[in-house]
């Protein structure tokens, strides 16, 4: 089987290819864009969302394509449905025209109609990807972490661990489920080799929920230090980083906050029946990755 991985350099990405290409039988082929992709044994080929001439070559042969490739982080909303939407719509049209049998979508927990610009493209893009007429399959990872700095989860973990004052935003009951990244991958690589599996979206969450204050005191209690809460008002919150980012700082964007704090699905239960996924809790996580 000849599989296209888009979003290849990504913390998830990369981690992915790592696993596949240990698999028999399997050719992995890396879709890259700015950033480059040099993991042996993998073919990298050239890819623009917004390039349908590019896509096109970048599909030729492939039986099932996985597409990870998203804008998580931007102060224009019409971006996120730029590359979310119509580079997926891109993307498909490209793998019908080629023949490409099956399509993985890697979307979010939080693709939701009430979550900003980013949550409404993630929910649009399933769609394009639902009437493709290609065997598909979405995944929906929730907050992933164990990955690189940047990523949200790491990032509250980190400063849980440095800083004595942690913001909160609102009351602190927006709930997540922190997932770590091996759990995500592992999860993701059974899909693959799991023919037989499509037309489900399966949800990848963590084996709790918890709000965000409780996972903050998770967090300190495992590193052994006692930290404060500071709760901002959500539309504080949202005002600043507008602010922030219209002066090229961009701690946090504005869709970001409707992010934290829409309601998101919650269904351990349906994704346990459809694969074999155990995910670790979160201080088996960070004992994996931040145990000093």
């Amino acid at each position: 089987m000849k599989i296209l991985l888009t979003g290849a350099s990504s913390g998830i990405g990369s981690d992915l290819i790592r696993r596949l290409i240990d698999c028999a039988d399997l050719e992995i082929k890396a879709m890259v864009h700015r950033s480059l992709v040099n993991i042996p044994g993998c073919e990298a080929r050239q890819g623009d969302l917004d390039n349908p001439e590019l896509l096109a070559r970048a599909v030729d042969g492939v039986d099932t394509v996985i597409h990870l490739a998203a804008l998580t982080s931007s102060a224009r909303e019409s971006e996120y449905f730029r590359i979310n939407v119509k580079g997926t719509k891109n993307l498909v049209d490209a793998c019908v025209f080629a023949g490409v049998k099956r399509i993985i979508y890697i979307s979010s927990r939080a693709a939701s109609l009430y979550g900003g610009g980013y949550s409404r493209s993630k929910l649009e893009a399933e769609e394009c990807v639902k009437s493709s007429g290609l065997q598909w399959l979405i995944l929906r990872p929730s907050e992933v972490y164990g990955q690189r700095e940047g990523d949200t989860i790491n990032r509250l973990i980190q400063w849980v661990k440095k800083y004595p004052l942690v913001p909160v935003i609102g009351t602190g009951q927006a709930r997540l489920s922190p997932v770590y990244i091996d759990d995500v991958v592992s999860a993701m690589e059974r899909s693959v080799l799991d023919k037989e599996l499509e037309g489900e979206t399966i949800l990848l969450d963590g084996p709790e929920e918890l709000t965000f204050v409780e996972l903050v005191d998770r967090i300190a209690k495992y590193f052994g230090v006692r930290r404060f809460k500071l709760h901002l008002p959500s539309g504080l919150v949202k005002f600043g980083a507008t602010v922030l980012t219209g002066l090229g700082v961009k701690l946090l964007v504005p869709d970001q906050v409707p992010r934290l704090l829409c309601s998101k699905d919650q269904d351990y239960g349906k994704t346990s029946e459809l694969i074999s996924y155990s995910p670790r809790r979160l201080e088996e996580g960070l004992n994996a990755f931040w145990k000093e």
